[in-house]
């Protein structure tokens, strides 16, 4: 909805009226054109004036009282700023920060908030709420739920101070992230994080993103809409169209429960959704790092569904370019969905976006990959990318690894890590010729294999190569 403010500076009321993520405390992007949009009476003037220059810029409203004004931002700074809107009476936006600022998005663990849900905690919730202060430099802005049937150019929602009362409602993922981020990189933060439980991929893509798709059901749209959070356009429609212009740094995505059952098609979907908020957002490299969904039982505990679907995400991550995952074989929970470590996440996904985003070298960003597992000397010996220090925890028999013989059983394997390199080794003496190594490729299973410096390995299955 659109927000009518009131003048702090003459005391009267303003004819101009803002989108609700223009206002007091905002962080706006540093260092790039950006812009501001409203409303007003037709053919009016309208003048912005940014306390950091003290430049003028002047529009006018279109024939439906529309106007938008794009301005450069400085360097990000811990000085707060001003932005003076008139068309006759002034309008003053107070406390604005220049920064970086994200766009966090996703189903329930985007959701989940820094209190955490009822019975299901979040580590060091309390330890973190507790010494929020709000001289922070991190500024956060929920938007309210909701959905539509067309693209929207309002939503509901308000930049908040890092207060305690603030930080225990915010997306954990979300918060934990920026915490990292913000304590690096000395600047600014903003977050806007618009996340709906249970949501599909689905529902946060346009139409013409979604009309190349025959599985595709667009008959519900002419029904009663029961549940908005699965239904094709809805969410995009009312809560990210209305950024439109606005300029984000990244997306950090933490979604795909809800589409696990049919991990082929969400490739095919994401790829199309990247590509489709990139042309949004008027940016082609616009980073997307995004979580593997964590090990959880499902329905049951041994079977396979959700390790196809880490699979899927792995080889999204693999084929576009600035994009990045954070794994977490470590850190699932076998009873809850809602994997409480929500801080660890947050961290890693900052990882990600400091060496990608920021350029800053000489912090590990991804945990172990395995590229290659070959068979030589009764054992496979598999060979893992991003282990350039070597893997952990060495002298130690590692769990989660199974072999698959040439009829197509699957049996637990001996695994250790070959000492001071990229290396594992992988064997069971049952078996002379296996077809397939596996890791950690079950619905629920932990982690035991990590690189040197703490990062989890992703889970995975590879065909068994024989040695020259």
């Amino acid at each position: 909805m659109f927000i009518l403010c009131l003048c702090t500076v003459y005391g009267v009321q303003a004819k101009i009226t803002l989108p609700s993520v223009f206002g007091s405390h905002m962080v706006l992007q540093q260092s790039s054109t950006v812009s501001i949009w409203g409303h007003s009476d037709k053919g009016k003037k309208v003048t912005i004036e940014t306390s950091w220059n003290h430049q003028k810029h002047t529009t006018y409203c279109g024939a439906d009282g529309k106007w938008i004004c794009h301005f450069q931002t400085p360097k990000g700074s811990h000085s707060p700023f001003a932005i003076t809107i008139s068309d006759g009476d002034p309008l003053l936006i107070e406390d604005v920060l220049i920064g970086e600022v994200w766009l966090c998005s996703g189903q329930s663990n985007m959701e989940m908030p820094v209190q955490g849900f009822k019975g299901q905690p979040v580590i060091e919730s309390l330890s973190t709420i507790v010494i929020a202060k709000p001289d922070r430099p991190i500024r956060l802005f929920t938007v309210a739920r909701d959905y539509s049937l067309t693209p929207k150019n309002t939503l509901g929602g308000n930049w908040q101070l890092n207060t305690p009362d603030a930080v225990r409602n915010f997306s954990a993922t979300a918060y934990f992230f920026a915490d990292q981020l913000q304590s690096v990189l000395d600047v600014p933060v903003g977050l806007v994080c618009a996340a709906w439980s249970g949501s599909k991929i689905e529902p946060w893509m346009d139409k013409a993103a979604l009309d190349s798709f025959p599985e595709i059901d667009w008959s519900v749209l002419d029904r009663e809409i029961k549940y908005p959070a699965q239904t094709p356009t809805l969410l995009f429609n009312a809560m990210i169209h209305p950024f439109k212009n606005f300029v984000f740094k990244g997306v950090v995505w933490y979604q795909g429960e809800s589409n696990s059952a049919n991990p082929d098609l969400y490739f095919k979907l994401s790829n199309a959704w990247i590509k489709q908020w990139r042309q949004f957002f008027n940016n082609n490299e616009l980073p997307f790092y995004f979580v593997q969904i964590a090990p959880y039982q499902s329905h049951d505990k041994d079977d396979v569904n959700l390790a196809l679907f880490r699979e899927c995400q792995l080889n999204i991550m693999r084929s576009i370019d600035h994009v990045g995952m954070v794994f977490t074989t470590d850190v699932g929970d076998e009873k809850f969905i809602h994997a409480p470590n929500k801080k660890i996440v947050g961290q890693r996904l900052a990882y990600w976006a400091l060496v990608k985003s920021y350029a800053i070298q000489g912090i590990p960003y991804c945990g172990p990959i395995a590229q290659s597992g070959i068979w030589k000397n009764k054992s496979v010996e598999l060979l893992f990318s991003y282990a350039e220090n070597g893997l952990s925890p060495e002298l130690v028999a590692l769990t989660g690894f199974e072999l698959v013989d040439t009829d197509g059983n699957l049996v637990p394997a001996h695994a250790e890590i070959i000492r001071g390199t990229s290396k594992v080794k992988v064997w069971n003496d049952s078996i002379s010729e296996p077809i397939e190594v596996r890791y950690c490729f079950k619905n629920y299973v932990k982690g035991s294999l990590f690189s040197t410096e703490g990062l989890p390995a992703a889970s995975f299955r590879l065909p068994v190569l024989k040695a020259d």
